[in-house]
């Protein structure tokens, strides 16, 4: 799926909306996707966790990374960096990412995307809204709207029209 690669201000193929689809940082390597979210001392860190909770379905692994000065850290499954001057360390290492996609991750996925993760005859009605073609995608196709399904689509590049990553789980 992917190979090694760093994406510094990595934009996610999602729809705008109520979901952020502009990363600090992203890490692809063997397959695995990491999020790094990038606050410094003068920014709040519950900023990160709800940036952090509002990509957790599209990755595997998440970290802040600062410079603030930490005494404990909260975030039980957020991994933590610390970066100064003269040096970066990882103090805290995060947890897999597993759960079942949520439902606001897949209605905010982009209208092509859900219509073609439907097939065919969901396509070519344009009276169906985003949100319908969210709710049919996770409660038809749950088996095939995996975290890994995810991660391929809004790391695609927006390049629908000629590579499509949903056919790799529909075998279309």
């Amino acid at each position: 799926m992917y190979g090694r690669e760093v994406i510094p201000h990595a934009r996610l193929n999602i729809a705008w909306g109520s979901i952020l689809s502009d990363v600090d940082l992203l890490l692809l390597e063997n397959d695995m996707l990491t999020f790094v979210e990038v606050k410094s001392s003068r920014d709040k860190l519950s900023k990160a966790m709800r940036q952090i909770d509002r990509v957790k379905d599209y990755v595997d692994y998440a970290y802040v990374a600062t410079d603030r000065l930490l005494n404990y850290w909260n975030m039980s499954r957020v991994g933590l960096i610390s970066v100064r001057e003269d040096d970066v360390v990882v103090v805290k290492k995060p947890t897999r990412f597993r759960n079942r996609p949520q439902f606001a991750s897949i209605v905010a996925l982009q209208k092509k995307c859900l219509s073609r993760f439907l097939g065919n005859g969901y396509a070519c009605r344009t009276y169906i809204n985003q949100y319908d073609l969210a709710r049919y995608v996770y409660t038809i196709r749950k088996d095939e709207c995996t975290r890994e399904c995810l991660k391929e689509i809004v790391t695609c590049g927006n390049t629908c029209d000629t590579i499509c990553p949903i056919s790799n789980y529909l075998n279309l």
